[in-house]
C-alpha cells in the first residue's frame, strides 16, 4: 500500500474526529493549547488502534505468509477470501457511518474535553471504526512497516480534531452530516480501490 492511500484513509477516518471535538469545544470552553493536546491524544489512541487492527488481521488472514496467490488455485482462493473480508470490514464501517448520518437529529454528546482521561475515552470511542478498518486492512497485503498507516492518521487527526476545536472555540456550526458523507466517499474510495486495483 502506498502512503497516498494511507492518506485518503487516515482523512475518511478523521472525519468523526473534527465533528466530535467541534461538538465538544462549542459547548465547553477550552484553551487552544489544551485542544491541541486533546486533539492529539484523540489522534494518538486511533493510530495506535489502526497499528493494532493491520497487526489483528495479518494475523488472522486466510492465505498464510510464504504462498503466492498467483501460483495455485488455493492460493488464489484464499486471497479472493481475504480481498472479501476486506471489503467486507470496510462496508460495514462505511454502513455504520451511513446509518449514524440518516438519524433525524445528529447532535453529537459534548464531553468535557478540559480533562485528560475524557480525551483518552473519546479516543478509544471514535476508534472503534479505526480498529475496524485496521483489521479489514491487515487481509491485505501490506508493508510490514505498521507504523506507515499509524503516522499519517496520527497527523491527519489531529490537525482535523483540532480544526474542530478551533472551529467550535468560535461558535461555528457545521454540518455533521455533510462531513460524515465525505467520510463515507473517502472510505468506499479506498475500499474499492484496495479491492479491485491492487
Amino acid at each position: 500500500m502506498s502512503l497516498i492511500e494511507f492518506i485518503i484513509l487516515a482523512i475518511a477516518l478523521s472525519f468523526e474526529a473534527l465533528v466530535v471535538m467541534h461538538g465538544c469545544a462549542l459547548k465547553n470552553k477550552i484553551t487552544l493549547t489544551k485542544g491541541l493536546a486533546e486533539s492529539a491524544i484523540v489522534a494518538l489512541v486511533n493510530a495506535l488502534l489502526l497499528a493494532a487492527g493491520i497487526w489483528i488481521g495479518s494475523m488472522l488472514k486466510f492465505t498464510p505468509a510464504g504462498i503466492d496467490p498467483d501460483a495455485s488455485q488455493t492460493g488464489s482462493l484464499l486471497a479472493d477470501t481475504d480481498g472479501l473480508v476486506y471489503l467486507g470490514l470496510l462496508l460495514l464501517v462505511a454502513v455504520r457511518l451511513l446509518f449514524r448520518s440518516g438519524k433525524k437529529s445528529r447532535q453529537v454528546q459534548p464531553y468535557d474535553i478540559s480533562r485528560y482521561g475524557t480525551a483518552l475515552l473519546l479516543g478509544v470511542a471514535i476508534g472503534i471504526n479505526t480498529l475496524i478498518v485496521g483489521i479489514g486492512v491487515g487481509f491485505r497485503p501490506v508493508m510490514s512497516n505498521l507504523w506507515a498507516a499509524a503516522v499519517p492518521l496520527f497527523v491527519v487527526m489531529t490537525l482535523f480534531a483540532f480544526l474542530g476545536v478551533m472551529l467550535g472555540r468560535k461558535g461555528k456550526e457545521i454540518r455533521a452530516r455533510r462531513y460524515t458523507l465525505f467520510a463515507v466517499l473517502f472510505l468506499l474510495a479506498f475500499a474499492l480501490k484496495g479491492a479491485f486495483w491492487g
